[in-house]
C-alpha cells in the first residue's frame, strides 16, 4: 500500500496504533474517525502531499547490515 502511494504521487506513514502502544492511541483514531465499537483500529495510513522532497537516511553496506548463518552438518 505504502509502495502505490508513493508511486501515485504522494507520501504516507505506517502508524500503529492497536498492538505497542500502551495509550491505546487506536481508541482515540476510532473515536476522531467514528468507527464503530465493535471494530479495532489496527494502523492507519495518512496519506497527502509532502512538504519537501523526501530523501532516505544513508545506511551502512549490506555486508555491515546483514549476516547469512548457515547449518554445518
Amino acid at each position: 500500500m505504502l509502495l502505490a502511494i508513493v508511486e501515485l504521487g504522494y507520501q504516507s506513514c505506517w502508524y500503529e496504533g492497536h498492538i505497542t502502544d500502551d495509550d491505546r492511541i487506536c481508541d482515540k483514531i476510532a473515536a476522531v474517525l467514528g468507527v464503530p465499537d465493535d471494530y479495532d483500529v489496527v494502523c492507519i495510513l495518512p496519506v497527502g502531499k509532502a512538504t519537501d522532497d523526501f530523501h532516505a537516511p544513508s545506511k551502512k553496506p549490506f555486508a555491515e547490515r546483514v549476516r547469512f548463518n548457515h547449518f554445518e552438518g
